[in-house]
């Protein structure tokens, strides 16, 4: 009985070397051919090189190179539930800023957009926010840009830029963005 069961059991390891071995050869040969008949045509075929123009590559340089003089983002921050900003000297200057630059540039538009915390209803914050952006844009109005250069919109809570869980992660939400966009 035990020379039986060994015998068996030399039997199936044989068996599985064997459907191993056989399987091996298979994959070489299947790997082989996929080697040698399509990998290798594939690799060997022409590669078409795209060469970029130099008007193309100077129309992309200029543009970098306008958007690196591109005046940066202004931040303008509130008290919580209110609408109403102080002005400063470094406000003033930033807004001379993207004066000069909407008179140098008529394709450009100022974008306003009001900002709030997490505190209150979606319509409410929504709201805010518009007063928020409306305030900035009458000032920016009184120092001199064109209304019809200003688009102001609102986007209540839904883009926070700080966590909600500090009181200053919270006051820092309640902005309105004033960044320069290019037609």
């Amino acid at each position: 009985m035990n020379n039986w069961l060994i015998c068996n059991l030399t039997n199936l390891k044989m068996r599985i070397l064997i459907t191993g071995f056989v399987v091996f050869v298979i994959w070489c040969f299947i790997s082989a051919w996929l080697y040698n008949d399509k990998l290798l045509p594939a690799m060997k075929k022409p590669v078409t090189v795209q060469t970029i123009s130099e008007s193309q590559t100077n129309v992309a340089d200029s543009l970098m190179k306008l958007k690196a003089l591109m005046p940066k983002e202004l931040l303008i921050y509130f008290e919580f539930n209110d609408a109403k900003f102080k002005t400063d000297p470094l406000t003033d200057k930033s807004i001379a800023e993207f004066k000069a630059w909407l008179d140098k540039y008529s394709g450009s538009m100022l974008s306003v957009i009001g900002n709030t915390d997490l505190v209150g209803t979606d319509e409410y914050n929504k709201a805010l926010g518009l007063r928020r952006a409306l305030v900035v844009a009458k000032y920016l109005q009184e120092k001199g840009i064109n209304s019809g250069r200003i688009i102001t919109e609102s986007r209540g809570k839904s883009k926070p830029i700080a966590d909600y869980l500090t009181s200053e992660g919270r006051a820092k939400n309640r902005r309105t963005e004033i960044s320069i966009k290019m037609q």
